[in-house]
């Protein structure tokens, strides 16, 4: 073990400078005889620097599990206008105990990509005290940050599927075009759809691209809160997000561009195709995926909050104790991203995990937490729930599940355990378990992001156990 092991130490730094300041007021008049107008104006300026420094094991790719990757250093500034208004309309009045009406709006000035602007509105009313109906419109503006711009390249190895050979495109129906552009590209003649694909992952060249531009988002959400009981808090929204120029690696995935070059715009000087590099036995070499402004991602879905508590006139270290349950779901209809403009092609990714969707997007998503309270203790658990997901090629290339070796992710079951115990008004101590028991993922080969499955989705250390204090100095 002393013999093969090495003593990486890869350093990340990241520093932020903020100067905010705002102004809050109302004015001295109203509508009727509804409360004052509220205005808000602010001015932010922002710097944001970060590093990311390998060593030389890990930047000569020595580690195991680890690709090899080039450094990451960039800064950025903006400076930013804000305001924002709440005019209360009606208030008191039958059928309106309140009706208002809120906006907002920024302008920002950025050094990479320029000034950009944001606004944002809302309609509340609340007919009888117990509903309250909300309705908004958002048109956003996200730039890229420093590791989008400024990550150093490094290489990955995603599973893909080569047009050119005889399990892609070529093999199944062949033409013409594809045969001529399949050897343009690398192919030895006579090979287009006859030679077995080396292996079910293709290298590919990821990393930064400091001519990104902001991504700009349009957001409509319609709801609904219900307060039928004291104690209980229904809430449930509705939402449609649309993202253009969404930033993302090039064409959405590897996977997508190898399709994006062979089977959509076939042509030999375009930036797909000339993303691709051949081996001399026609197997794809590298495919250069940096960073890009994809052309756009759809979602829409329901959100469904419900808070409830409850006190009770019993416990054991006080006469009284409470009882608090509190859900966050989201139920994801669509999931949906076109890599360019004008071309059919169309991912539908809610539900799915894989090489053109990447990470796993479950249509039904829980967490529910119970806390009770009695004198110095709290006891919590929380619940964590995630539906299925299936291979993204079974919806989006017609595969046949049973030729898959793992066609679906199986749902996750997530159960974390927390307590606290105030000792005195200065210390308290915590401690917890999470995962406790031990929910697993599901193995994935080499449809894996790492590790053999999701690790930024789904649990892979099992339960471990935590305690913290906290103690306030006087």
């Amino acid at each position: 073990i002393s013999y093969i092991n090495v003593g990486a130490t890869n350093v990340t730094s990241i520093d932020q400078e903020v100067l905010s300041a705002s102004v809050t007021g109302e004015l001295p008049f109203s509508i009727g005889d509804a409360s004052p107008i509220a205005l808000v104006f602010g001015f932010e300026t922002r710097s944001d620097e970060s590093s990311f420094r390998p060593d030389e094991f890990l930047s000569g790719g020595d580690v195991l599990g680890f690709n090899a990757g080039r450094a990451t250093v960039g800064e950025y500034d903006v400076d930013e206008f804000f305001m924002e208004i709440d005019v209360p309309i009606l208030q008191g009045k039958p059928m309106a105990e309140n009706l208002s009406f809120w906006g907002a709006a920024r302008s920002a000035d950025y050094s990479n990509i320029g000034r950009v602007t944001s606004t944002a509105y809302a309609m509340n009313w609340t007919p009888i005290d117990m509903l309250t109906l909300r309705v908004g419109q958002q048109e956003s503006i996200r730039a890229p940050n420093v590791s989008e711009l400024f990550l150093g390249q490094s290489n990955g190895f995603p599973s893909a599927s080569d047009p050119c050979s005889a399990g892609g495109t070529a093999g199944s129906s062949p033409n013409a075009t594809l045969t001529a552009l399949c050897e343009a590209t690398g192919v030895p003649a006579g090979q287009v759809g006859q030679f077995t694909q080396a292996n079910t992952q293709i290298e590919g060249v990821f990393g930064g691209n400091p001519d990104l531009s902001e991504e700009t988002s349009d957001t409509f959400t319609i709801g609904a809160v219900l307060q039928p009981i004291d104690g209980l808090d229904i809430a449930i929204d509705y939402f449609d997000i649309t993202v253009d120029d969404a930033i993302d690696v090039r064409g959405g995935g590897l996977n997508n561009v190898l399709d994006i070059c062979y089977n959509q715009i076939q042509s030999l000087t375009d930036q797909y195709c000339s993303a691709i590099t051949r081996r001399p036995d026609g197997n794809v070499n590298v495919v250069n995926v940096l960073n890009a402004n994809i052309s756009k991602l759809e979602t829409d879905g329901i959100d469904l909050n419900v808070n409830y508590t409850r006190d009770f006139d019993f416990g054991f270290f006080d006469t009284s104790s409470t009882l608090s349950v509190a859900m966050r779901s989201t139920y994801l209809t669509t999931y949906q991203e076109t890599p360019v403009v004008g071309l059919p092609g169309l991912n539908k990714c809610e539900g799915t995990f894989g090489d053109t969707c990447g990470r796993p997007r479950p249509e039904s998503l829980y967490n529910t937490r119970f806390t009770w309270s009695n004198g110095p203790i709290s006891a919590s658990v929380l619940w964590r729930y995630m539906e299925d997901v299936e291979d993204d090629t079974i919806r989006n290339g017609g595969v046949v599940a049973s030729t898959l070796s793992v066609p679906v992710v199986d749902e996750a079951n997530y159960v974390d355990l927390s307590m606290t115990y105030r000792y005195s008004d200065d210390l308290r101590v915590n401690f917890g378990i999470k995962n406790m028991f031990d929910e697993e993922p599901t193995f994935l080969g080499d449809k894996a992001q790492q590790a053999n499955t999701f690790p930024e989705t789904y649990d892979l250390l099992g339960p471990r156990y935590w305690i913290s204090a906290t103690y306030n100095f006087r």
